[in-house]
C-alpha cells in the first residue's frame, strides 16, 4: 500500500513511518522539520500548503495522520499553528484532498484525554462521549473526530481513529524523556512500536463501519482503557506491555 504518513519527524510519526515500511508499505513522509535518513520518499512543507499538499496526497492508497501542531518548531513557524486553527482546518483539508484523489483509508491519531471528565469510572470503552471542556487541545482532538466522523459518513471513505494515551520508549535510541526510566509513565500507556502495529492494521484490515474508533494501549492487569475492540477486529496484539514496563524501571 501507498501510504503518506505526515508528522513523520515527530516522536511517534518517524516510528511509525519507519515501521510502516517493515509492513511492506510504500512510505511517503512529510513534516516540516527533518526526518529520518531512514526514510527514502520524504517532503518538508507546513501543511497549511494546500497546494503542495493536494500534489502530496495523488497516488496514495492510504493516509496515516499523525501531524497535529503543538507549538513553533525552532526556526521555523508555520503559517498557522493552532490547535483549532492548524490542528482541525489541516485534517480537514487533507480528508478533502484524500477524497479528491481517491484515497479510501484514513487513520487519524486522537488522545484519551478528551475523555478525561469521566475519568472518575475506572473502565472506559471507545462509546464514551467526550466532554472536553475549552481546552484548545483536547477541544481540537474532538473536533477533528467529528470531522472524521462527517467524511466518512458523507463519502467513500474509511476513517479509524486511535485514540491513544501516555506514550512511552523501550528503544535505545528514543529522546524527549519518554522513556520509563526518565520520568513517571501513566498507568495506561503504550509503546511507539505498538502504535506502528496499529496504524499497519487500521490501515489494511476490513473495518464493520466506515467510521471506527480504537484505544491503542499496552495490557495491564484492570485495564482501564480496554483494547478489546481493536484486539477484535484489528487483531491489535501490542508486544510491550505491563512486565517489559516495569521491568525496565
Amino acid at each position: 500500500m501507498n501510504v503518506l504518513v505526515t508528522g513523520a519527524g515527530g516522536y511517534i510519526g518517524r516510528v511509525v513511518a519507519r515501521d510502516l515500511i517493515t509492513y511492506k508499505h510504500r512510505v511517503r513522509a512529510v513534516d516540516m522539520r527533518p526526518m529520518s535518513d531512514e526514510l527514502q520518499d520524504t517532503q518538508t512543507f507546513d501543511l497549511n500548503d494546500y497546494e503542495t499538499l493536494h500534489k502530496t496526497v495523488k497516488g496514495m492508497d492510504g493516509i496515516a495522520h499523525l501531524a497535529w501542531p503543538m507549538h513553533p518548531y525552532e526556526n521555523y513557524t508555520p503559517a498557522e499553528h493552532s490547535d483549532l486553527g492548524a490542528g482541525v482546518g489541516i485534517l480537514y483539508h487533507l480528508l478533502k484532498t484524500a477524497v479528491d484523489c481517491g484515497v479510501k483509508r484514513f487513520v487519524f491519531q486522537s488522545t484519551i484525554n478528551i475523555t478525561a471528565s469521566d475519568w472518575d469510572r475506572w473502565r472506559l470503552t471507545e462509546d464514551a462521549l467526550p466532554r472536553p471542556g475549552l481546552g484548545g487541545y483536547t477541544l481540537g482532538k474532538t473536533l477533528a473526530e467529528e470531522v472524521c466522523r462527517a467524511f466518512a459518513r458523507e463519502h467513500d471513505i474509511t476513517v479509524a481513529v486511535l485514540r491513544v494515551g501516555g506514550v512511552y520508549t523501550l528503544e535505545e535510541s528514543g529522546y524527549e524523556f519518554a522513556a520509563p526510566d526518565q520520568h513517571g509513565i501513566p498507568s495506561s500507556c503504550v509503546e511507539r512500536r505498538d502504535i506502528a502495529q496499529a496504524y499497519h492494521l487500521a490501515l489494511t484490515r476490513d473495518l464493520p463501519r466506515r467510521f471506527e474508533i480504537f484505544h491503542i494501549f499496552h495490557t495491564r492487569p484492570g485495564d482501564r482503557f480496554p483494547t478489546s475492540k481493536a484486539r477484535d477486529i484489528l487483531g491489535f496484539e501490542p508486544k510491550y506491555n505491563f512486565e517489559n514496563l516495569y521491568l525496565r524501571r
